[in-house]
């Protein structure tokens, strides 16, 4: 979904119970009555002298008008914030939504009312210079939309669906409730019905113009020939694209060599029965606990390499406060790609029982890997863990760091240099293709492509961002003059865009600076 020019004003945190809980229902409650009987939006002293509460310790609770109007707003709202609609059907939820959502507007207009004059008013002093506090931005009604949306985004192009949520976000909120009784005069009930019939006609347009394009786009590609498996190697066998690659190994075996002499290692841990199935453990510098655990795959096209070729990733990132996991696995054509993904469960799952015991968070758990390893990473943040046991979390995996990720596997299964291996079928392609999944209901994703891979690796990052959607993806880093290997060093480089987003996804740092 489109970002937002500003992230919405956050209401204080209310205090959960005695004294301090009841004074801010007071001071709340306080400022609503003088809205609603003024007509006015009170300042912080004001809503302070109604609820007989002294301004030093309203303004503890509320530091600015701002805040005040927020927690107004978010109380008049009430569930609506919070609307979490399973109905697999988008135009549903959405119905579900406003007839939910305008009868609260109804309730609430005095208030509502005030939060959009305060807007604009703030508007004014801000491009004037004058504006002398903290601004009250709105927007929750963009993330509101954007969950009643989910059921169709599969039928929605990317920038159709940031069209439709545009265009939502005009006819559902307080303004058309505004214009229709105050120009209009409209009676309540025929407000929400002009509402509702205004989005269905633009889902209707939405849905209309995607389905044109997608039959054109399908009409187009059916008249393509498809490419030759010349192409198709050209486009993913990376060792022939890089000539260089031999020495980019060899770094990597050396810097790992290197690394691994470090004592705090934990090595060869079993997370299963086959000899495959290991893991190590580099516990996080600061050695305090409960530290976010980064988890690390090694790429080579589930058929090459070993987690100790990859152990120079660590030091930085135990040394920027992160519990470090690496992960073996077995390798085609002994195995195939579907049991590959379900070791990978199950060493997440023994990271999630365990990690506690090494300092690690299993709260906090970033997925990471490396081509083949982006992969698998994407499809553990994908996994419904419910079903690989009950005893672990939904949301088991918080967030996933594909670095030259594959997310489509179709066209592998066309690429001679790889296709025996990896032994493929139209059926299982499409089966372990993150793409062709549901988008996580928990859970970010920020890919990772270097600036000089093949067109195939770069359209891979677009489709899984247009396939799982903004909410999902957030984040695209493209790091100039990198290819396929030498993209993966950047991740062990402190002064580097991915290894800031790797810190990013991990709570130690904001991914921007």
């Amino acid at each position: 979904m489109a970002r937002l020019k500003h992230t919405p004003s956050e209401a204080p945190r209310a205090p959960e119970r005695g004294v301090r809980a009841a004074t801010f229902r007071q001071l709340l409650q306080a400022a609503m009555d003088i809205i609603r009987l003024k007509g006015h939006i009170p300042s912080v002293a004001e809503a302070a002298a109604r609820s007989n509460v002294s301004r030093a310790t309203a303004y503890r609770y509320f530091p600015s008008r701002s805040a005040l109007v927020t927690a107004v707003v978010d109380s008049s709202l009430g569930p609506v914030r919070q609307m979490a609609s399973d109905n697999p059907n988008g135009r549903e939820r959405l119905h579900e939504l406003f007839c939910q959502t305008f009868p609260r507007f109804k309730e609430f207009e005095a208030p509502m009312r005030a939060a959009a004059q305060l807007s604009l008013e703030q508007w004014g002093l801000e491009r004037a210079g004058l504006l002398a506090e903290e601004p009250y931005r709105r927007g929750h009604r963009v993330r509101i939309l954007e969950h009643a949306l989910e059921p169709m985004s599969p039928l929605l192009s990317p920038r159709m669906r940031d069209r439709l949520h545009h265009a939502l976000s005009i006819v559902y909120g307080i303004e058309p409730y505004v214009v229709l009784k105050d120009i209009w005069g409209l009676e309540d009930r025929e407000v929400e019905r002009t509402a509702l019939w205004m989005a269905d006609a633009l889902v209707d347009a939405a849905l209309r113009d995607s389905a044109a394009k997608r039959a054109a786009a399908e009409a187009a590609a059916a008249s393509t020939p498809p490419p030759a498996p010349e192409w198709f190697d050209a486009q993913y066998n990376n060792r022939a694209r890089i000539p260089e690659h031999p020495s980019i190994l060899k770094y990597w075996a050396d810097a790992s060599a290197q690394a691994l002499q470090r004592p705090e290692w934990i090595r060869d841990l079993a997370y299963g029965d086959d000899e495959s199935e290991r893991l190590d453990i580099l516990p996080a510098a600061s050695g305090a606990g409960k530290a976010p655990v980064f988890v690390y795959i090694h790429g080579g096209y589930w058929r090459a390499l070993d987690k100790r070729d990859h152990a120079f990733l660590a030091p930085p990132l135990a040394d920027a406060g992160a519990t470090f996991v690496q992960l073996n696995y077995a390798l085609c054509p002994a195995v195939d790609i579907e049991h590959i993904a379900r070791q990978m469960t199950q060493a997440l799952a023994w990271v999630h029982r365990n990690i506690a015991a090494h300092g690690g968070d299993p709260a906090r758990i970033v997925v990471a890997g490396h081509s083949a390893g982006g992969h698998l990473a994407t499809m553990l943040l994908a996994c419904d863990w419910q079903r690989v046991a009950p005893d672990l979390p939904r949301d088991l995996v918080k967030a996933a760091l594909p670095i030259s990720g594959v997310y489509e596997l179709e066209p592998l299964r066309h690429a001679p240099f790889l296709a025996a291996d990896i032994g493929l079928t139209e059926a299982s392609a499409l089966r372990l293709s993150p793409a062709a999944m549901p988008a996580p209901k928990q859970g970010t994703l920020v890919t990772v492509v270097g600036g000089d891979e093949s067109e195939e690796f770069h359209r891979q990052a677009e489709l899984i961002a247009s396939a799982w959607g903004r909410r999902v993806v957030v984040g695209a880093e493209r790091p100039a003059n990198r290819n396929h290997m030498s993209v993966l060093a950047d991740l062990a480089d402190p002064a580097s865009g991915t290894h800031r987003q790797a810190l990013g996804l991990l709570g130690l740092a904001d991914p921007a600076r």
